[in-house]
């Protein structure tokens, strides 16, 4: 989400994870958390960007099989927050 918008775009990123017994834990980010995303894959067409967890919205969907699925949107905005003072590598 671009800094001072109203909404978040509709051009995402879908990332996909899978949290079952074998897969184990999963850890989202909570609201007001900081997140970076980048990529070591070179040409990468993916966005890298940086922001703080502005909301989350959890959607469950049940199956015919008693499975139910669950879709995490995480809306991540841009801040004008210095990085260097979050972590020093």
């Amino acid at each position: 989400m671009a800094k001072g918008s109203n909404r978040p775009s509709d051009d995402g990123e879908v990332v996909i994870i899978e949290a079952t017994d074998k897969s184990g834990t999963v850890i989202i980010p909570n609201v007001g958390d900081f997140v970076h995303i980048d990529t070591l894959v070179e040409n990468d067409p993916r966005t890298k960007f940086s922001g703080k967890v502005r909301s989350r919205l959890f959607s469950y969907i049940r199956m015919l099989d008693d499975d139910t699925f669950c879709n995490v949107n995480i809306v991540v905005e841009e801040t004008d927050d210095d990085w260097g003072k979050l972590i020093k590598e």
